[in-house]
């Protein structure tokens, strides 16, 4: 049976050439290789992906306009100032957990924690006319350095 990460990144190939083909657009070697770096990243900044691309030198135009299309294509989500983060930060999406985070509103350090309090109250849940498929969570607040920083 393959590795999570590894069903992972072939769903993301599917899920990626279908979007590609469909729009018209070309099936780059360069477009896949960020997709595969930023599903084993899973949590990443554009500096982070860039830092772990080490097939090709692509540039940092071509790493922007591939994660908006990542985006399109419902491979990765952005977080960005809307969240409270200074730095646009991304996930991966496919096959991933529902998952609760904390944002600190300083730094933008996004943390995932683990909770399965919160994943059964929802587990549990009867949802009218909706069937969920997973969910994500953002606590806002400031980090343990943060915090530091302000006392001392």
């Amino acid at each position: 049976m393959p590795h999570k990460k590894e069903h992972s990144v072939e769903k993301g190939t599917e899920q990626l050439r279908a979007y590609l083909t469909e729009h018209g657009l070309k099936h780059t070697p360069e477009r896949y290789s960020i997709m595969a770096t930023a599903c084993r990243l899973q949590h990443f900044t554009i500096d982070e992906l860039r830092a772990s691309l080490t097939e090709f030198s692509i540039s940092r135009a071509t790493i922007y306009n591939t994660l908006a299309l990542l985006e399109d294509a419902r491979l990765v989500q952005k977080l960005d100032k809307e969240f409270g983060v200074r730095t646009a930060q991304y996930e991966w999406v496919i096959d991933r957990e529902s998952s609760v985070h904390v944002v600190c509103s300083k730094c933008g350090r996004v943390s995932p924690v683990k909770d399965s309090t919160i994943s059964r109250m929802l587990a549990d849940k009867r949802w009218t006319n909706f069937v969920p498929h997973h969910f994500s969570l953002y606590v806002f607040g400031e980090c343990k350095v943060c915090r530091r920083k302000v006392k001392g």
